[in-house]
C-alpha cells in the first residue's frame, strides 16, 4: 500500500503561509501601535511639563513664546491621537484578516482529516477483502494435520 498524501496539500501548505503572513502582519502593526502611543504618551508628558513651568515665568515675551509652543504641541498631540487612531484601525483589519487566514486554513484541516479518514477506511476495508479471500481459500483446503 501507498503512504497517504493529502491531495491538496499545496493549497494547505499556502493558507498556512497566508496565515503566517497575517500573524507577522499583526504582530508589526502591534508594534507600530505601541510606538505611536508611546509618542503620543511622551508629547502629552511635555505638555504636562510645559504647563507646570507656565508659572515660573513672567515675562510677557517669554508668556507668549510660551504660549505659541503649548498651542504647537496641543495640535502636535491632536495629530498624534489622530495616527494612533488610525493605527489601531489597521490592527483591527489585520486582526480581522488573520481571523479570516485562520478560518481558511481550519477549513483545508477539516478537509484534510476527512480525507484521510476515507482514506484509512478504504485500507481497512481493502485489508479485510484480502483476509476474507485467504480464510475462503484455507476453507476449502484440507487439513495437513
Amino acid at each position: 500500500m501507498q503512504e497517504y498524501r493529502f491531495s491538496m496539500e499545496k493549497v494547505l501548505d499556502w493558507r498556512g503561509d497566508l496565515e503566517d503572513v497575517a500573524q507577522l502582519k499583526v504582530k508589526e502593526i502591534e508594534e507600530k501601535v505601541q510606538n505611536e502611543t508611546d509618542k503620543l504618551n511622551r508629547i502629552i508628558g511635555e505638555s504636562r511639563k510645559l504647563k507646570s513651568e507656565q508659572l515660573f515665568h513672567s515675562t510677557i515675551d517669554h508668556l507668549k513664546r510660551h504660549r505659541l509652543y503649548k498651542d504647537l504641541i496641543d495640535e502636535k498631540i491632536i495629530r498624534q491621537r489622530l495616527t494612533v487612531q488610525k493605527a489601531e484601525k489597521e490592527l483591527e483589519q489585520a486582526r480581522v484578516d488573520l481571523q479570516s487566514a485562520h478560518k481558511d486554513k481550519k477549513v483545508m484541516q477539516k478537509l484534510e482529516e476527512k480525507e484521510r479518514s476515507r482514506y484509512t477506511d478504504q485500507v481497512k476495508k481493502q485489508e479485510q477483502l484480502q483476509l476474507d479471500e485467504i480464510s475462503t481459500l484455507s476453507f476449502g483446503r484440507p487439513s495437513i494435520f
